[in-house]
């Protein structure tokens, strides 16, 4: 029996796939690794051909071939893309695993971002084979892990369609029946990932940059506070330098017209030893966001010298890590013919679709930094993702599924 894309979700939701940077051990299961294994048993019962890849130990892509025929054959094909983690689950007031219906709706962690999403994508490879449908090109379907931390998984896929020298380097994590070799040659046109848009068409997003800033002093009894040098009172200085970076000089600069202006956050600080102790050390997380055009590098350096300038003086030395997390924006420079198709079909189903810009970041950044014109689309909105009681509409589903199905066999 054809499976829909709601059963289908249901069933995803229900296997824990939490990326293990936030993970607490609430589930006793971490990584992506047993929707990996659902994924792959999904397909090895359509019999196509598939492909692991080895991102970090446990942790794999998957990346499965649904071929066409013919002359479709000879076009390049279009790659499908969508991530397998999700974010935590700690503080969720809904029950993440249970996959609850109610009220036209899928409740759990990752229903909206975005095991919907690949739930659409398997539901519409699935009666795409039920149907014998022909295909206008060969569609590859890339599920990725760590999306939510990193985007190593995404990366690691890049690279298998990057110089000779990259894929080498992947072949030994490679498992499966499809070959490097093939797969290079199934190098994509252009690519659709999957991600809550509420069925618009993004065109466009920021990219990121994140890192710690430390500042380290000198501890001593607080009775003798002369005699330390109080890390919390420079950092203190630290975080008003990057909110006044932000005021006078981020929020002057002129919008980017579909993502608006860039932006800088102090997102988790930590300092101190004891209530009778000066402390000798703090530490921040900084979150600069940057919009399309804006580099991390330039982005990070600028930041770094602007807090050099401002804490001059400071008893505490200040310390910058290296960057954790680097992405650059998607730009709307050469995917709006791809992204006017999607628009199109949608509205062939009844559904106005707009091209729009985010202010969020997804994998789409590498895919159109390795030369493929890639557009961001899926069901439910991101207003759901990440809540403590995530949820998507299934008409969301239903909708989306019939897009994916058009956008494979035309019509």
């Amino acid at each position: 029996m054809l499976l829909s894309a709601k059963d289908l979700l249901q069933e995803l939701v229900r296997i824990p796939s939490l990326n293990p940077a936030f993970s607490t051990g609430e589930t006793g299961v971490s990584g992506e690794s047993e929707v990996t294994d659902f994924l792959q048993d999904f397909f090895l019962k359509l019999g196509w051909d598939w492909l692991r890849q080895r991102v970090h130990p446990g942790r794999d892509n998957f990346v499965v071939v649904c071929r066409a025929n013919g002359l479709a054959a000879q076009r390049r094909p279009v790659l499908w893309e969508v991530h397998q983690d999700t974010v935590g689950v700690t503080g969720m007031k809904i029950d993440p695993f249970a996959a609850r219906e109610s009220d036209g709706r899928i409740w759990g962690r990752g229903a909206c971002d975005v095991k919907g999403g690949m739930a659409a994508m398997l539901a519409a490879l699935a009666r795409v084979e039920a149907e014998g449908a022909a295909l206008q090109q060969t569609i590859v379907l890339a599920t990725t892990i760590n999306e939510e931390c990193g985007f190593t998984g995404i990366k690691s896929l890049c690279r298998l369609w990057g110089s000779e020298a990259e894929a080498a380097a992947e072949a030994e994590n490679l498992s499966g029946p499809l070959s490097l070799a093939e797969l290079r040659e199934l190098r994509p046109e252009r690519a659709i990932v999957a991600e809550p848009t509420l069925l618009d068409v993004v065109v466009a997003h920021k990219g990121s940059v994140r890192w710690r800033c430390h500042t380290h002093g000198r501890a001593a009894h607080t009775s003798r506070p002369e005699h330390g040098c109080n890390a919390i009172s420079t950092m203190v200085r630290v975080v008003q330098a990057i909110e006044q970076f932000h005021d006078k000089v981020l929020s002057q600069r002129a919008a980017h017209p579909l993502c608006g202006r860039p932006t800088v956050c102090v997102s988790t600080i930590q300092g101190g030893s004891g209530v009778n102790t000066v402390p000798h050390h703090a530490v921040i997380d900084i979150d600069r966001r940057l919009v399309p055009g804006e580099t991390p590098e330039d982005a990070y350096q600028e930041l770094v010298e602007a807090i050099a300038v401002f804490c001059e003086g400071c008893d505490a030395t200040i310390e910058h890590e290296p960057p954790t997390n680097s992405s650059v924006g998607l730009e709307d420079n050469d995917n709006r013919d791809w992204a006017e198709q999607i628009a199109a079909t949608v509205g062939s189903l009844g559904r106005t679709s707009q091209l729009i810009g985010v202010p969020y970041g997804t994998d789409a950044w590498a895919l159109a930094a390795a030369g493929i014109p890639t557009v961001v689309f899926g069901p439910g909105s991101i207003d759901q993702a990440h809540t403590d009681d995530e949820w998507i509409e299934i008409e969301q589903l239903d909708r989306a599924v019939d897009v994916f199905y058009r956008l494979a066999c035309g019509g």
